[in-house]
């Protein structure tokens, strides 16, 4: 078992790795690794090779996995199956070479995972992992995405209050914030809406934030002295290029244009 280099691609998420000559029974050699298209995932291997003196090998197949740890190719892998490629017996002092076939992608819940290719033997026991290789890095699968918040007192105009956090997966995002103040003296605010945006550098305010909106949804309007309390919204959500961004969500009122009354710039970064 090796851990090795990650590459990702813009729209799709890939993975690479390279092995090493083990001369064991079963054993993965070269460039392998897989690519995820819309419903599918090509997984490809450059060789496999059966180094034992006879007979052949029971029925083999290669998956990709999707763990929340780094498999420590020991123990049982624990985790979700990404793909599956079926490849039938190997006769013993023979190889497969080139293999490379689209299959159908199983879709994990959405979040950060590390990623392996297994190479397993179907036995008496059922399938065995024989030999695998892990990618090193963390792909983001499902554009999952999350960061909480608090603040303790609002900002004597219109703003965020108590906790705020949003949750982003398979396309959907939960935006909340305990309360919504408004400290005016009188008068409702303009229209509000709540925007999430991913920036390359973290946004301290100001009139330019420089991004990309990944979700927007709209507040309504409220009274001086009051606020709105435990605003949950669930909305499209649109991830942005390929990349690594902090995360802002603003607050924003109507008046000649939308304007930033609060926001909070989460900790951390993001990667999509």
């Amino acid at each position: 078992m090796k851990s090795l280099p990650l590459r990702f691609f813009h729209l799709c998420a890939s993975a690479f790795c390279f092995a090493t000559v083990h001369a064991q029974d079963l054993d993965l050699v070269g460039t392998a690794g897989w690519q995820k298209s819309g419903k599918q995932i090509r997984i490809y291997a450059e060789r496999i090779e059966n180094n034992r003196n006879a007979g052949s090998s029971g029925f083999l197949r290669l998956q990709i996995w999707a763990t929340t740890n780094l498999y420590d190719g020991v123990s049982d892998i624990m985790g979700h199956v990404l793909g599956t490629y079926d490849l039938g017996s190997l006769s013993a002092d023979s190889h497969f070479i080139n293999l490379s076939r689209n299959v159908r992608y199983n879709r994990p819940p959405p979040g950060r995972y590390y990623t392996t290719i297994t190479l397993e033997e179907n036995t008496t026991d059922g399938f065995l992992i024989v030999d695998s290789e892990n990618f090193a890095d963390v792909v983001n699968l499902g554009n999952f995405g999350e960061g909480g918040a608090h603040f303790d007192t609002g900002n004597g105009d219109v703003s965020f209050v108590g906790d705020m956090s949003w949750l982003a997966g398979d396309g959907k995002v939960n935006l909340f914030a305990e309360q919504i103040l408004n400290e005016r003296e009188s008068g409702k605010t303009g229209k509000l809406r709540v925007r999430l945006w991913a920036t390359s550098t973290p946004y301290q305010g100001g009139d330019l934030l420089q991004g990309y909106p990944m979700a927007t949804k709209s507040v309504g309007r409220v009274e001086a002295g009051s606020f709105i309390p435990n605003y949950s919204k669930t909305t499209s959500f649109r991830s942005p290029p390929f990349g690594e961004y902090y995360v802002t969500m603003t607050l924003e009122e109507y008046f000649h244009g939308w304007n930033i009354v609060d926001y909070v710039t989460f900790e951390g970064t993001s990667i999509f």
